[in-house]
């Protein structure tokens, strides 16, 4: 019984992972790729409630038109480690008034996930 408990968590967190990456992918179709330089690091409440744990948020400077430029927090965030270098060029795309790294999901274990639901084409 708790072979088959076991094996149905392990299918429902594939299908949860599978399901934020197609979502993800989806809102990135129709957005412009910008490129942009990873500024600085400030650590800033997470995003839950009642959670004081603070996040190292990447800051990136985007080039304007009229050659001037923003700064702006990259919504991409880990408790682990910093994941981008200062200097680095990195893509991203707005989608609303959130800035979201292009590559979320082309690393560590969710590059293995599929693409899209039907998974025999």
């Amino acid at each position: 019984m708790t072979i088959w408990t076991i094996l149905f968590i392990i299918i429902g967190v594939y299908v949860y992972l599978t399901y934020t990456k197609i979502e993800f992918l989806n809102l990135r179709t129709g957005c412009k790729k910008i490129s942009a330089e990873v500024v600085e690091y400030r650590k800033e409440k997470g995003p839950m409630r009642n959670d004081y744990t603070e996040l190292d948020y990447p800051y990136v400077k985007i080039d304007l038109e009229n050659k001037e430029y923003t700064i702006r927090r990259l919504k991409y965030a880990n408790s682990m480690n910093k994941p981008f270098a200062i200097g680095q060029k990195v893509d991203v795309f707005w989608y609303g008034s959130d800035l979201l790294y292009w590559n979320a999901y082309d690393n560590g274990i969710n590059k293995y996930l599929p693409n899209k639901w039907n998974l025999l084409n």
